[in-house]
């Protein structure tokens, strides 16, 4: 098996243990989560990240994955902690490995029965580890991001993203913004 093939099989593992993850979680807390309601959540989801390369003149895309947790200010507020692995992107002969970590403010306004829209705004330190021998660099920058979420239980949500990091290291072709869509589940207990 080649490289490639290889990190393909370890990338679809990855994913597929944070599924299987997020899914023993919600079924052993499910009986605890009717116990007791607090602010408290956590979360993962999939997604695809993009960014532009060589001056804007191409752009690359790659899986993604993201694991957070919160905490419920009231039903509009919110802060949220997640990492976010970006994937990894090849660019004239060097592939840059991105991963961010973040704390987010978020406001939310509920749309109906269990639908609501929200807005994220935060921080993200953004790691982008090259290959070759070029070594890593980080940054720290602006996360911005709007979603919607909809309550499949009292405890358990699915929701959908579009998230822009605005500061990534921008070396070797790669450009300083990625854009990201994710879907995912969180679950509140």
């Amino acid at each position: 098996m080649n490289r490639k093939n290889n990190n393909t099989v370890v990338s679809q593992g990855k994913k597929a243990g944070l599924l299987a993850a997020a899914a023993v979680a919600l079924t052993l807390g499910s009986g605890l989560a009717m116990a007791a309601d607090t602010p408290y959540y956590i979360g993962g989801d999939v997604g695809k990240a993009s960014q532009r390369v060589d001056g804007n003149a191409q752009k690359r895309s790659s899986d993604s994955y993201s694991i957070f947790g919160g905490y419920k200010l009231n039903e509009n507020f919110a802060v949220e902690a997640a990492y976010t692995d970006l994937g990894k992107v090849d660019f004239g002969g060097v592939s840059a490995k991105n991963k961010v970590y973040s704390l987010d403010g978020i406001a939310r306004a509920p749309l109906g029965n269990n639908f609501g829209i929200y807005g994220k705004v935060g921080v993200a330190y953004a790691q982008r580890d090259y290959s070759a021998g070029l070594g890593d660099e980080d940054k720290t920058g602006l996360k911005l991001g709007v979603g919607v979420d909809y309550a499949l239980t009292k405890n358990v949500s699915l929701r959908a993203e579009a998230t822009r990091y605005n500061n990534m290291p921008d070396a070797n072709g790669f450009n300083k913004k990625v854009d990201r869509l994710g879907v995912g589940v969180a679950y509140q207990f």
